[in-house]
């Protein structure tokens, strides 16, 4: 059971930056794999750092895997949920937001998203577990907010404002599954970024035509 990490105060973070990076990443790659096939062996070679060293800062395998997931979400708050502008009332505009700071994440940090996905996959078979927990909260809290205070006259009159909430955020959903689910890799979405964004906000003006009473210029 993961018990939380204060990420500012591991002694992770007294190492040169450099190399704590490289050992990071090194971490992250591999426990995409997920933990038990995951090698140390592997992270130490990756990284360039002797198995006593990385044992010295973390303890054990799971020492290890345990900081990744609270760093994880650590960057997860700060480049992710805390940016997110709930002062803005245009449901859509919430959306896009969203939607770009989550691929600015993944272009980012590319071994983290992995990693929490694969984590998050794992650590759901254990609903007592301390970052199950803190996630489902983090994620429980945003999910309220984001569709509260929204500006309910942007829609027509002969729309029903929450029904068309609910049909946006699933069209949203089944367009994020679809891209996950190509075989396209992260190199291809970040060269065609754009490509994407105009799909995107091609999808954000059908939506204003359909429910809004006049598309936002």
């Amino acid at each position: 059971m993961a018990r939380e990490v204060d990420i500012g105060a591991h002694k992770i973070m007294q190492m040169d930056a450099g190399k704590r990076e490289r050992v990071i990443n090194a971490a992250l790659v591999e426990f995409r794999n997920g933990f038990g096939h995951s090698s140390t062996d592997a992270i130490v070679r990756e990284a360039g750092i002797s198995k006593g060293l990385l044992y010295h800062y973390f303890g054990t395998k799971e020492g290890l895997y345990e900081f990744l997931l609270f760093y994880a979400l650590d960057v997860m708050r700060r480049e992710y949920f805390s940016l997110l502008n709930f002062g803005e009332r245009d449901v859509l505009e919430r959306l896009r937001q969203m939607i770009l700071l989550k691929w600015d994440l993944s272009y980012k940090h590319p071994a983290l998203f992995d990693f929490m996905i694969a984590a998050y996959a794992r650590e759901r078979e254990d609903p007592s577990d301390q970052f199950s927990a803190v996630y489902a909260e983090i994620q429980s809290s945003v999910a309220e907010r984001l569709f509260s205070d929204i500006d309910t006259a942007l829609f027509r009159e002969d729309v029903d404002a929450q029904k068309a909430v609910n049909v946006i955020q699933w069209s949203l959903v089944g367009y994020s599954d679809s891209q996950i689910s190509g075989d396209k890799s992260l190199e291809d979405y970040q060269k065609d970024y754009g490509v994407y964004l105009a799909e995107l906000d091609g999808y954000f003006a059908m939506f204003r035509k359909i429910f809004y009473k006049e598309v936002k210029l």
